[in-house]
């Protein structure tokens, strides 16, 4: 289990450095992970992308495996994935939001790419922030603005009716069936059945590309059934 983060601190983490290395334990039994509509046409290609409800909201996710707690894009210690999205990519950095809605950053301390003595430093010498710092910041700046167009996006289609529950099934290579829960998708019959003025609005927000993005990446869970290990025949 990742230990939990805490807010960023020039005095706490005067002397917290970020080493330019991929850090795999931001993945590992990661099944799904956020992601948003902005990158769908890239995600599409690699992975299948499926909508989850919490509460009367829906959330995009990137699947990365069949079953909870399973990563597919990881193999001899090491992560295949061709794209990864900009949720896993901010670590070993978060955002926590407080009571009155401020959003406050947050690193987790023990990251595998979090180091006391070399890499890139947060803060210089006076506990002012560094370039590096700045870039950090920039780039959450950027993810919230992003997520916010995301997430009025999501609720348009939400209000327009067009997601509908439909568990991730497939067969694996002995011919059994499999079956993962609780995954929604948008409705194909619904979405041709849009009126004009309801397709000219998905165009003009431009929400078809992830639209159609969508639908092409529910081809991709072939390419997950790939990547299971083979099992040994029973003796």
């Amino acid at each position: 289990m990742l230990a939990q983060p805490v807010v960023l601190s020039n005095e706490q983490h005067k002397d917290l450095h970020v080493l330019a290395q991929f850090s795999l334990e931001s993945v590992v039994d990661r099944h799904i992970t956020p992601l948003m509509l902005q990158e769908f046409a890239t995600a599409s290609t690699f992975y299948p992308i499926f909508f989850l409800q919490s509460g009367e909201e829906f959330a995009p996710v990137a699947v990365f495996g069949l079953k909870e707690g399973q990563n597919l894009f990881i193999k001899n210690d090491k992560w295949e994935g061709p794209y990864l999205p900009a949720g896993v990519r901010a670590y070993p950095f978060s955002l926590a939001q407080t009571d009155d809605d401020k959003l406050l950053l947050c690193v987790n301390e023990q990251s595998d790419n979090i180091s006391r003595t070399e890499g890139q430093a947060l803060f210089n010498a006076d506990g002012k922030p560094t370039e590096f710092f700045d870039g950090v910041n920039k780039f959450f700046k950027d993810y919230i603005d992003a997520n916010a167009v995301s997430r009025n996006i999501m609720a348009q289609i939400v209000e327009m009716g067009l997601l509908k529950p439909d568990g991730l099934q497939y067969r694996d290579v002995t011919g059994k069936e499999h079956r993962l829960n609780g995954f929604f998708v948008i409705d194909r019959e619904k979405f041709e059945a849009l009126n004009d003025e309801q397709f000219l609005n998905l165009r003009k927000f431009g929400v078809l590309q992830a639209i159609y993005a969508h639908f092409n990446s529910l081809d991709r869970i072939g390419s997950l059934i790939d990547r299971l290990p083979v099992e040994a025949p029973a003796a």
